[in-house]
C-alpha cells in the first residue's frame, strides 16, 4: 500500500522512551493515523524503530478494538469519530492535564472576539465552553467545530471550504488557504503532533500549510499541547515555539524540558488543575 502522505518513504526514525509500553506506542499510532488516515507497516516500523512483527501485533490489537482496518502491507483508520471516543484511547490522553490546559485557554477569550480554531482533538475540547462566552465569531476549517457549535445563534461561524479530508473531518487545500488569507482574527487556538528541540511538527504537509496561514492572520496564537507531545519524531516542521504568544502545557512536562524552553525565552506556561491537592 502506498499512503497519500509519502509517509512510507519519509518518516524519521524515533526510539520510544519505553520499548515495552505497547499501549503507549499503539496510542501514538492512532495519533498518527488521525492525521494521515493510513500508513504502511514498513513506515510504522521505521518510525517507531521496532520490528515489522511488533507493528503487526499493534495493528492486530487496534483492529480487535475496531479502531483500524488491516490492509495489504498497512493499516487504515476505520472511523475517526469512534477512535476519538474510544474509552481506552481517551484514558491515555492525560485527561486531567488537558482539562487544565483547556480551562486556561478559555480564560484568554473575551466576548465579541474573533477566534480561529484548528481541527485538533485538543482544541475540540474547548467547544462546550464557548457558548457561555458569546457573542463570538469563529473561523475554522474543521467540520466538527461547525457541527458542534451550529445550534448556538450567538456564535457566528465562518467555515473555510476546500478539499474535504474524511479522516480528519476538515478542509484543506488551495481553496481553503485562499479563503483564510482574506480574513483577520484576534486569537488562534491550535495544537500539534510533536514538539522536539523547541520546534513543532505535523505529519501531513496540507495541515502545515493551512495552520501557517491561519497563524499569520491572527493577532496572537495559543498553542495547546499536553506533556506527551514533547518527544522525538515529527515529519514536517510547523514553527518554532517562539512563534507562539502562549504555549500551554500540563504539570507532567519533564523539568529539564521546561527549564530549557524557559531559558530560551519561550512563553511556556504550566496549567494546573484547580482541584489539585
Amino acid at each position: 500500500m502506498t499512503d497519500n502522505t509519502g509517509l512510507s518513504l519519509s518518516l524519521t526514525s524515533t526510539r520510544p522512551a519505553r520499548r515495552g509500553d505497547n499501549m503507549a506506542r499503539q496510542q501514538r499510532i492512532l495519533d498518527l493515523l488521525l492525521e494521515t488516515g493510513n500508513a504502511t507497516i514498513d513506515a510504522l516500523a521505521a518510525h517507531f524503530d521496532v520490528s515489522r512483527m511488533t507493528i503487526h501485533r499493534d495493528a492486530n490489537a487496534l483492529a480487535q478494538q475496531g479502531l483500524v482496518e488491516k490492509l495489504h502491507g498497512g493499516i487504515a483508520l476505520r472511523n475517526r469519530a469512534a477512535t476519538q471516543k474510544t474509552v481506552s484511547y481517551r484514558m491515555a490522553l492525560a485527561r486531567e492535564g488537558k482539562q487544565a490546559i483547556i480551562a486556561r485557554a478559555i480564560s484568554l477569550i473575551r466576548p465579541e472576539q474573533i477566534l480561529v480554531l484548528d481541527d485538533s482533538t485538543t482544541v475540540a475540547e474547548m467547544l462546550p465552553l464557548l457558548p457561555a462566552l458569546a457573542p463570538l465569531t469563529i473561523i475554522t476549517n474543521a467540520m466538527g467545530v461547525v457541527q458542534t457549535l451550529a445550534p448556538y445563534p450567538d456564535l457566528r461561524l465562518i467555515c473555510l471550504g476546500g478539499d474535504y479530508n474524511r479522516p480528519r473531518n476538515a478542509f484543506f487545500g488551495l481553496i481553503c488557504e485562499q479563503a483564510a488569507q482574506g480574513l483577520h482574527a484576534n486569537t488562534m487556538f491550535l495544537s500539534t503532533s510533536v514538539i522536539h528541540d523547541g520546534t513543532t511538527f505535523q505529519n501531513n504537509p496540507d495541515i502545515i500549510k493551512i495552520k501557517r496561514i491561519l497563524m499569520e492572520i491572527c493577532d496572537q496564537t495559543v498553542l495547546l499541547v499536553d506533556s506527551s507531545k514533547f518527544r522525538k519524531g515529527g515529519l514536517y516542521r510547523l514553527a518554532g515555539l517562539d512563534a507562539f504568544d502562549h504555549v500551554l502545557t500540563d504539570a507532567q512536562i519533564r523539568p529539564a524540558i521546561y527549564e530549557k524552553l524557559k531559558a530560551a525565552g519561550i512563553s511556556l506556561e504550566i496549567c494546573q488543575s484547580d482541584d489539585r491537592p
